[in-house]
């Protein structure tokens, strides 16, 4: 089960890398693709690994090296679905989890690239985590669009209050903010945890999530501080920290760490 967990994550790597190829600039699915001038990759460059084991990091056509993304990601998305197989050995808790998971690099990586939640990618991970979470035994329907709801309005509610925060920004400084703190791609992926962990996990994750983001803006503001590089207002990417509350609820439960 170990080799077939690393296969299917080999997999996904490379589906994500090139749908973060490819959905920020077109919103569609294609193969992969060079990212500089979209030319088809070879079978082998199909694979960030591969691409660099074989000395293919290069396209063929205009000569552009591949991201240094590429590789990082398939090694993140083998090494984590090995440790998933490893908490979660058996199938029904696994294959779920790997979905979950997949799912959220996908998201992690357009965020941190672009600052973009797409709904192309969001609408279809709901109608997934929705029916997954309806036919789990201990969740059913009820908890798990309870989930849905409660992560959708909650961060719904943030990304107003960040809105009122920037336009008193604006009357007050006379500059208007690029970016609050959640914008409206962090609610509708608030809403696919909330239907993914269900309710009342979703609470849990929310509180996580935020709790996380915040620790880690306040040690990048010291951070800048003490090398006198300050800026106020930096937007920082809200998905990883969701993700990881996501991930820990989700996998947790599985794994009987919440009981």
């Amino acid at each position: 089960m170990i080799l077939i967990a690393a296969l299917a994550g080999f997999l996904s790597g490379i589906a994500v890398n090139a749908l973060a190829d490819s959905l920020p600039f077109t919103r569609t699915v294609r193969p992969p693709s060079c990212a500089s001038c979209a030319a088809p990759r070879r079978l082998v460059a199909w694979s960030g690994l591969l691409a660099t084991l074989s000395s293919s990091s290069h396209c063929p056509y205009c000569g552009a090296k591949q991201k240094p993304r590429r590789p990082i990601v398939e090694i993140v998305a083998v090494s984590w679905s090995i440790v998933l197989n490893l908490i979660l050995p058996e199938g029904r808790f696994y294959w779920p989890s790997f979905t979950l998971s997949a799912i959220l690099l996908l998201v992690i990586v357009i965020d941190l690239e672009h600052r973009l939640i797409l709904h192309v990618v969001t609408a279809p991970a709901a109608v997934v985590m929705g029916l997954l979470g309806a036919l789990d035994a201990s969740r059913g329907p009820l908890k798990t669009l309870a989930g849905g709801a409660v992560g959708f309005l909650v961060v719904l509610g943030l990304f107003m209050l960040g809105g009122l925060f920037a336009r008193l920004i604006f009357r007050v400084r006379g500059q208007a903010l690029e970016e609050v703190a959640f914008g409206f791609g962090d609610v509708t992926l608030a809403g696919v945890i909330g239907l993914a962990v269900g309710f009342p996990g979703i609470v849990v994750a929310l509180t996580m999530g935020v709790l996380a983001g915040g620790v880690f803006s306040l040690g990048f503001l010291l951070f800048m501080i003490a090398r006198g590089r300050y800026v106020a207002f930096v937007p920082i990417p809200y998905s990883p920290f969701l993700a990881l509350g996501a991930l820990v609820v989700f996998v947790g439960a599985r794994s009987g760490l919440f009981g």
